[in-house]
């Protein structure tokens, strides 16, 4: 009987050591997906090189909806802008973006986090070649897909080839301006009208 109280006190010992480490080991789990969730030093200096670094918003987001995480961007004490991760739908799947938006309403830039695109083709759309169409596009109105050079601020041109990914970035990037209008301006903004616009190219 002694043997089996022993035992079982011994067990009971090595539960709570056991619960105890594993609740300290998820602590700092939890810690490390809330920093791996953030946007890095890279990615910011790419889209907003005058930011110092951001800081989270007190902002309940849509589970469903394509904004994932929101931040203002900072430079010292001011606040400089702001940094949306946006997910949206290209031709084989989800692209997630980061996209940058300053406070004199500009996208000050974007750049592709993950995408599963095809190479040569709508993978293109990671590349500087395009992200950089997206700098100083007006973030006060939807931005729209065009298979000439833009003649207009709201305009981009797509990737010959690449209409599917083209437009998934802008749609991205249209995502990060509604939410910017109606969540931080105060904006109402219409539905964006599906024009569908003809780019000349294929449907990747």
């Amino acid at each position: 009987m002694k043997e089996n109280f022993k035992l079982g006190g011994i067990l009971l010992i090595i539960t709570m050591i056991a619960g105890i480490v594993l609740g300290f080991a998820n602590d700092l789990t939890k810690e490390a997906i809330i920093e791996n969730s953030k946007v890095s030093k890279e990615d910011l200096s790419y889209i907003m090189p005058e930011a110092q670094g951001i800081q989270d918003m007190d902002m309940e987001l849509d589970a469903e909806g394509n904004v994932k995480e929101i931040y203002e961007a900072v430079s010292g004490n001011d606040v400089i802008g702001y940094v949306l991760k946006v997910t949206s739908k290209g031709f084989h799947g989800a692209v997630d973006f980061v996209v940058g938006i300053s406070k004199d309403d500009k996208v000050s830039g974007i750049k592709v986090l993950a995408h599963s695109e095809t190479p040569g083709l709508g993978a293109k759309i990671a590349e500087e070649k395009f992200t950089s169409r997206f700098k100083d596009k007006p973030a006060t109105e939807y931005l729209e897909v065009v298979k000439v050079t833009p003649n207009k601020d709201n305009e981009v041109e797509a990737i010959s080839g690449a209409t599917t990914s083209s437009k998934a970035s802008v749609s991205a990037v249209n995502e990060a301006i509604t939410f910017y209008l109606e969540n931080i301006k105060g904006e109402e903004v219409a539905p964006q009208e599906d024009t569908d616009a003809d780019t000349g190219a294929s449907a990747n």
